[in-house]
C-alpha cells in the first residue's frame, strides 16, 4: 500500500506542476487584483452605506431630543394648571420618545463600532493592495526585461557572426583554383 500511496503523491505533484506551468503567472497576478480592488470597492461602499445610514440616525436623534424637549415644556406646563389627563398623555407620548431615542441610540453605538471597524480593516487592505500593486509593477517590469531578453539571445543566436575555420578557407582557396584552372571565374 506504501508504494501506491507514493505513487499517487508523485502524480498528483506532477499535474501541479504541470499546472503551474500552464498558468499564466502575470494574467492571475491581475486577475487577484482585480478580486483584490473589487473587495475595496465593495467595503468602500458598504462604508458609505454606513455612514449614510449614521447621518439620518443622528438627524432622527436631533428631532427626537427636540419634540422630548418640547414635551417637557408641556408636561411641566400640564402639572402646574394641574391637567392630570393632560400630563399622563405627555407623559406616556415622553416614554415612548425616550424609547425611540434609546433605540436610535443603541443602533448608533453598532453602526459607529462597525464604522470603525471597517474603516480599520478598509485601511489595512488599501496598503495590502498598494503593496502588492508595487510588486506586480514589479513583476511586470522583471518579466518584460526577460522577454526582451530571451529575444536580445535569440536574435544573436540566428544573426550571430562566427569566423570561418580554417578548412572552410582552404577549401573555398582550392574550388577557386581549380575554376581558374579550368579557364572559368570563380
Amino acid at each position: 500500500m506504501g508504494i501506491l500511496s507514493r505513487m499517487l503523491r508523485l502524480c498528483k505533484a506532477d499535474v501541479h506542476g504541470v499546472m503551474d506551468q500552464l498558468e499564466d503567472k502575470g494574467l492571475l497576478l491581475k486577475q487577484a487584483l482585480r478580486e483584490m480592488e473589487a473587495g475595496l470597492k465593495a467595503k468602500e461602499n458598504r462604508l458609505a452605506q454606513i455612514s449614510g445610514r449614521c447621518r439620518q440616525i443622528e438627524r432622527d436623534l436631533s428631532l427626537c431630543r427636540e419634540e422630548a424637549q418640547k414635551l417637557e415644556k408641556d408636561l411641566d406646563l400640564a402639572v402646574s394648571k394641574e391637567k392630570d389627563d393632560i400630563a399622563r398623555m405627555l407623559i406616556r407620548k415622553r416614554r415612548s420618545l425616550q424609547n425611540n431615542c434609546d433605540q436610535l441610540s443603541h443602533q448608533m453605538a453598532i453602526l459607529t463600532e462597525e464604522q470603525g471597524a471597517l474603516s480599520e480593516t478598509l485601511n489595512r487592505q488599501r496598503l495590502q493592495y498598494d503593496q502588492m500593486k508595487i510588486k506586480a509593477g514589479a513583476f511586470y517590469q522583471q518579466a518584460e526585461s526577460r522577454r526582451y531578453a530571451d529575444v536580445e539571445a535569440a536574435a544573436e543566436s540566428a544573426c550571430s557572426w562566427k569566423a570561418p575555420t580554417e578548412e572552410e578557407i582552404e577549401l573555398e582557396l582550392l574550388q577557386r583554383k581549380e575554376a581558374v584552372a579550368q579557364g572559368g571565374a570563380p
